[in-house]
């Protein structure tokens, strides 16, 4: 802990030993999550905060895709520093990652992710429910998603997904493969969930736009509830802003209780373009 950058945190991640890396590969390199960005952010912020909760994390910007090379361990650093806002603490982070590059005497440094983390005393207050309901119509099933998408089974949190109107849905995997290692360290903000919210707008996006995109900026996200209290599957439902060019979300069970907010995501496209004959049974669900 220093005075201008706050708190440092460091830690190796081995894409070797951690399936939401090993899982989640693109073009062969192991790259890190933007929901387990966020998820740092969140662990970090707490470290010196004993008593207190993450309310949100807020305008969280993905600037760089941090990678594995050669699918070699890696050193993250997240850089937190604390302000007061009234009853609210204020955790502003930094992802940063350093790498050494052939006849370069100093590192490369490079600011990954950033993002505020909001934290309170305070309990959370119970939100309403909102109205579900079942599918209607064609659906898409798991085994059509992950032959476009690029995520291993850690990752691979569709079960299925449909349209609805203006929105589409997205239901939660059953029974995926451990996370993380060792399994036993508890997360904070269910990153799997908020992975759920990031995929089911990429199948709008591409069903929509014919283009497949990155995280590239969230504006809040809130955990409500614990995914482990669900009796039944988890639903993401997410809304299209497409004068804003984002996407809101919310993650509830069948009852409509909600489990997780998510606002203002945003992508950036990849350069390749998704193989048309692989959106034929996108088509279908519309």
């Amino acid at each position: 802990m220093v005075v201008h950058t706050g708190l440092t945190v460091e830690t190796m991640l081995d894409p070797a030993q951690q399936a939401f890396l090993h899982d989640h590969q693109i073009g062969g390199t192991p790259v890190l999550p933007g929901v387990m960005g966020i998820e740092a952010f969140a662990e970090a912020a707490l470290v010196m905060l004993p008593g207190y909760r993450v309310e949100a994390v807020e305008d969280v910007s993905f600037l760089a895709p941090f990678k594995f090379y050669r699918n070699q361990p890696r050193e993250v650093t997240v850089q937190t520093v604390i302000s007061q806002q009234g009853s609210v603490v204020l955790a502003d982070c930094r992802l940063i990652g350093r790498r050494t590059l052939p006849k370069q005497e100093q590192p490369e440094v490079t600011t990954h992710f950033t993002g505020r983390v909001r934290l309170t005393r305070q309990a959370p207050v119970e939100v309403a429910a909102i109205q579900f309901a079942a599918p209607k119509g064609s659906i898409l099933e798991a085994a059509d998603i992950y032959r476009i998408y690029f995520h291993g089974p850690a990752y691979q949190v569709l079960g299925r997904a449909w349209l609805d109107g203006n929105q589409v849905v997205g239901q939660m995997a059953d029974n995926l493969p451990t996370h993380h290692h060792p399994p036993t360290k508890p997360v904070l903000l269910a990153p799997r969930l908020i992975e759920l919210c990031f995929q089911t707008s990429g199948l709008w996006e591409i069903t929509a736009e014919g283009r497949m995109g990155l995280p590239r900026h969230v504006d809040r996200v809130c955990l409500l509830r614990a995914p482990e209290l669900a009796s039944g599957p988890l639903y993401a439902v997410i809304t299209p802003a497409q004068e804003q060019g984002s996407f809101d979300a919310e993650v509830v069970d069948a009852a409509g209780k909600r489990y997780l907010e998510l606002s203002g995501y945003k992508t950036v496209a990849l350069p390749d373009r998704v193989d048309s004959g692989l959106l034929k049974a996108l088509h279908a669900t519309a």
